[in-house]
């Protein structure tokens, strides 16, 4: 009974660190992509917002053409022409465009951008920004985001995407169910091997989260502390051992 409980832990504990390490990699690669897009651009005047519809895809593959889309709501009461800048990376470079949009009161205008290979840089990013100039009494907005491009082609992004989450999940919850098989009763080790195991599935789904919306500033915390918890029980068990 002992060995049988003990085979269920250890496949648990295998199941559960495949789907942290895996969410590691993709929520650190998603958020990679957000942080050098905040820097890559250089220096731009300041915006009185930002631009939360701004969205990346959230992954691509080399064979596939997608769009950087945002939107712009003009909620005054007559028609506006509103100015909008947009970069995106290209060949290493970037190129620069600006257009004026024509908006109806009360209308939202979808604005999308087509992006491509030919859009990476750093061998695996496209990145883009778009400022949204002020008019009548609508406020400047800016915001940047950035995509991730996988060789793997036969694929899209978003179907990439979600077996990757399907994997994480499937390993993460057959790593829990499998441990709790084989450790009860829960006595004061185990106790404390279940809080780290809560920590890193948080820090995982977070930076997963993190990655989807553009958090790169929680998607760094969520780094941190999953790699710093890594540590801290690789260390105990050396230690103890």
């Amino acid at each position: 009974m002992q060995g049988k409980r003990k085979l269920l832990r250890t496949w648990g504990v295998v199941f559960f660190s495949a789907s942290v390490l895996v969410g590691m990699v993709m929520f650190i690669m998603m958020n990679w992509a957000y942080f050098e897009g905040y820097f890559f651009f250089g220096y731009s005047a300041p915006s009185d917002q930002t631009l939360p519809s701004l969205r990346c895809p959230l992954l691509m593959t080399t064979s596939e053409t997608d769009a950087v889309t945002s939107s712009i709501t003009n909620n005054t009461n007559r028609a506006l022409d509103v100015l909008v800048r947009t970069e995106i990376s290209y060949f290493g470079a970037a190129t620069s465009d600006s257009v004026s949009y024509p908006i109806a009161a009360g209308e939202t205008r979808k604005l999308t951008w087509d992006i491509t290979s030919d859009n990476i840089v750093f061998g695996h990013l496209i990145l883009a920004r778009v400022f949204v100039y002020s008019s009548f009494t609508l406020p400047s907005r800016s915001g940047t985001c950035g995509t991730v491009v996988v060789d793997l082609p036969g694929l899209t992004g978003i179907q990439l995407f979600f077996i990757v989450l399907g994997f994480i999940l499937v390993c993460m919850t057959a790593g829990w169910g499998l441990w709790f098989a084989g450790s009860r009763p829960l006595h004061a080790e185990r106790m404390t091997a279940m809080r780290a195991m809560c920590i890193l599935t948080g820090a995982v789904l977070l930076g997963i989260l993190a990655g989807c919306t553009g958090w790169w500033g929680l998607g760094l915390l969520c780094t941190v502390a999953s790699v710093l918890m890594i540590l801290v029980v690789v260390g105990y068990y050396i230690q103890r051992s």
